[in-house]
């Protein structure tokens, strides 16, 4: 039992962290209904597939369910100096090396940050480029940024 309740107070600790996280967003990413209806159907399936009679087990399934279901609808985005992403806990600009802005069809913005050549972490928005290309200067991050697919 004791388990129990050490798993769900970290689980709570973390959704906090995030939520304080988000209170900070600035620029708000466009956010998937597949994701949304994915974290409800995975929550769903997971409570009917380890369902069990001892409490304890019941605590920590429910905790992990309530997890997968509130990173499903929490926002992404952009604060004064970090990147806020489910998984990311210290997403400081300054930590990225290069910053690409890529223009989609429906104007949109697709924007990678990348730590190293193989590790990035991507987001679209729905502002115009100029608007994501002045929030980077006030930063002072304009020397990180790329339009396109220039190197």
């Amino acid at each position: 039992m004791a388990e129990s309740i050490m798993i769900s107070g970290f689980l709570f600790l973390l959704i906090l962290i995030q939520y304080r996280e988000q209170r900070k967003i600035k620029i708000v990413a466009k956010s998937s209904w597949v994701k949304k209806f994915l974290s409800v159907l995975l929550s769903s399936i997971l409570l009917l597939v380890f369902w069990s009679n001892n409490f304890p087990d019941q605590i920590k399934l429910i905790a992990f369910s309530v997890l997968i279901i509130i990173f499903g609808f929490m926002k992404e985005g952009l604060t004064e100096h970090n990147l806020v992403k489910l998984g990311v806990l210290e997403g400081d600009f300054h930590d990225f090396k290069k910053i690409q802005i890529e223009e989609l069809p429906n104007h949109n913005q697709f924007i990678s940050f990348y730590k190293n050549k193989n590790s990035c972490l991507s987001m679209i928005f729905d502002i115009s480029k100029e608007e994501l290309l002045d929030y980077f200067k006030e930063n002072n991050l304009q020397d990180r940024v790329i339009i396109g697919d220039e190197e």
